[in-house]
């Protein structure tokens, strides 16, 4: 080597601002890839609302759109008739006492503990209250038959028998039918009870004629007192509901927001071994209205929450004016406040939401959010759903 060359390295200051301009690029990197993340979660969150908001009101609609099937056309004297059914001889309606309903539907009352009454949809007011949300929420009592096939009732050639039905006509139904016995004609409180029953699995309809035997799950000699089989003479109906043998069951389910934010059914016949089921998450809220034809035109004359002579207290008493008034009721605005599960740094929501505001302020709803609430996203979902049923009967 050349006598006097030294080698170099690099100095303190150099690798001073080396390693300041790398923690600057760190910087830089690290913030651009959290704004992306971020504005990933966001974008996840909005596309998994607008997803949970098509569900669901492609789930209810369908549901609320069917309600009454198969049983319309005996309004006159059938809706508002106290449930009666028995499974494998329990008696599952009424509600027994000490058989409370599970949660989030533990709350839920027709105004007599445990008794549901037959009608195509009803609305518990503030009835549900989400472990999420903390305030009260709206609940559905939803019927509908799902025969598919006999919708028109079928009248008795002559009084019920122990175990059989003698019909007028029994054309149309299946082995395994549920079937609903009504009674024409009222009694001294109002409407008359009327009866769950199945067709046993023997029956054949080319050769049976009217006779009808009955046997199976919900086969019944009666439920309690109040209901019992032989008590149904000649001017009685039977209108059937469904097949839970096939997978086509009736409805008669609840509705409602439980805790997590998640909307829950629940049915009423347990016509499956779990009758409450998740449907969507979610879902913040829910409030409904009624949608009334005061002049039996079968148009929409006015909107009306559910109080007053339209709370389900008072529609679900068994008289015939509650019979009468439910009948007016030809179709539901149906609200929902869905929620993100994203809690963002600060405060991304409004200080309220609004639902139904173009109905006017004595029909509009407002959800005030606290300040830890309004750091989530929120969307209001609103359908006007009429009862296609009620509005052309028969």
């Amino acid at each position: 080597m050349t006598p006097g060359v030294r080698m170099r390295g690099v100095t303190l200051i150099e690798v001073m601002v080396s390693l300041a301009v790398s923690a600057f690029i760190s910087v830089i990197v690290v913030s651009v890839m959290s704004l992306a993340e971020t504005s990933k979660r966001r974008t996840i969150a909005g596309s998994d609302l607008s997803q949970v908001s098509a569900y669901v009101q492609s789930t209810l609609d369908r549901s609320l759109r069917s309600a009454g099937s198969g049983f319309t056309q005996a309004a006159a004297y059938a809706f508002g008739c106290q449930l009666h059914a028995a499974k494998t001889g329990q008696q599952v309606l009424p509600r027994l006492s000490g058989s409370p309903l599970p949660a989030p539907f533990a709350s839920v009352s027709t105004g007599t503990t445990g008794v549901f009454r037959l009608a195509p949809v009803v609305i518990a007011r503030g009835q549900t209250t989400p472990g999420v949300s903390g305030q009260s929420s709206d609940v559905l009592v939803i019927m509908a038959g799902q025969s598919g096939q006999s919708e028109t009732a079928a009248g008795f050639a002559a009084d019920a028998q122990t175990g059989t039905l003698l019909l007028s006509n029994a054309v149309g139904l299946n082995p395994q039918d549920l079937l609903l016995v009504t009674d024409r004609q009222p009694i001294a409180s109002g409407t008359a009870p009327c009866l769950v029953e199945q067709v046993a699995s023997t029956f054949n309809a080319a050769t049976a004629g009217g006779t009808v035997p009955l046997a199976g799950t919900y086969a019944t000699a009666n439920v309690g007192t109040t209901a019992v089989l032989t008590n149904y003479s000649i001017v009685s109906q039977v209108l059937a509901l469904g097949n839970v043998a096939n997978g086509n069951p009736p409805t008669l389910q609840l509705v409602g927001v439980g805790d997590s934010n998640t909307l829950y059914t629940y049915d009423l016949l347990q016509t499956t071994g779990s009758p409450l089921q998740p449907v969507a998450d979610g879902v913040f809220e829910l409030h409904a209205l009624y949608g009334i034809d005061t002049d039996g035109d079968q148009r929409i004359n006015q909107w009306v929450t559910p109080t007053g002579t339209y709370a389900i207290a008072s529609l679900m008493d068994g008289s015939t004016t509650a019979s009468a008034r439910l009948r007016t009721i030809v179709a539901l605005r149906l609200g929902l406040l869905l929620r993100s599960t994203l809690r963002e740094g600060s405060a991304v929501a409004p200080t309220s939401l609004k639902l139904f505001a173009d109905l006017g302020s004595s029909l509009t709803f407002t959800r005030t959010l606290s300040t830890a609430e309004q750091r989530y996203r929120y969307r209001t979902l609103e359908s006007t759903i009429p009862l296609r049923n009620l509005l052309n009967p028969p």
